[in-house]
C-alpha cells in the first residue's frame, strides 16, 4: 500500500491506495494545536485512532514543502515551519512503516498525474482545476462542504493534493517498470 500525504501546519491531506493502486483511503486532519508539537501530536493521535499505523504501508510519498517564496502571503518563517512540519511527519511515517518517503514537487505531482491537465494562472483557480480532476477519477467521494456558506471547504484541496501526489508516485512507477 501507499500512503500519501500533504502536509501542511494547518491541515495535512492523506490518500491511502492499495496494491492494485485503487484508493482506499481519503481524509484529512485539521490542525489545531498552537505549536507544530501539539500539531504532531494530533497527528499521530489520529493515524493511531483511525489504525493507519496498521496498514501494510510499503511506500510513504509526501509532496516537497515549499522552498521559495510564493506571492505576497509567503515569508522565510511559512517556508520555515513548513519545513518543519513536514520533517516532523516524514520521520513518524519512517519509524511507523520503514520505509523512507519519496517527495514529489506540486508541479512535478500534478504533471505526473494529470498530464493533460492545463492549470490557469492563479494558484487559487489551480487547486480547483486539480480538484476537478480528481472528482473526475474518484466520483465516489463524498466531499466536505461548509455548513455556513455551503461552500467547498478548503480541506478538500488538502485531500485532493494528497491523492494528486499518491497518483503521480503510481505513475511514476510505471513508467519505471515500462523503461
Amino acid at each position: 500500500m501507499i500512503l500519501s500525504l500533504d502536509v501542511s501546519t494547518s491541515c495535512i491531506g492523506l490518500a491511502i491506495f492499495d496494491d492494485n493502486e485503487k484508493l482506499m483511503s481519503l481524509n484529512f486532519i485539521k490542525l489545531k494545536g498552537d505549536s507544530l508539537f501539539q500539531k504532531y501530536d494530533e497527528f499521530v493521535s489520529f493515524m493511531e485512532e483511525n489504525q493507519f499505523h496498521k496498514f501494510l504501508i510499503k511506500e510513504v510519498v509526501v509532496e516537497e514543502p515549499l522552498k521559495a517564496f510564493k506571492g505576497k502571503f509567503t515569508n522565510a518563517e511559512t517556508i520555515q515551519k513548513l519545513s518543519q512540519m513536514n520533517s516532523m511527519i516524514s520521520l513518524w511515517c519512517y519509524k511507523n512503516y520503514e520505509t523512507e518517503p519519496v517527495y514529489y514537487n506540486v508541479q512535478t505531482a500534478r504533471k505526473q498525474a494529470f498530464p493533460d491537465l492545463k492549470l490557469p494562472q492563479k494558484e487559487a483557480n489551480k487547486k480547483y482545476k486539480v480538484w476537478e480532476k480528481v472528482v473526475e477519477k474518484e466520483p465516489q467521494i463524498n466531499w466536505t462542504y461548509s455548513k455556513r456558506t455551503a461552500q467547498l471547504a478548503k480541506e478538500n484541496f488538502d485531500m485532493a493534493d494528497a491523492y494528486t501526489v499518491g497518483l503521480c508516485h503510481i505513475n511514476m512507477l510505471k513508467k519505471a517498470k515500462k523503461d
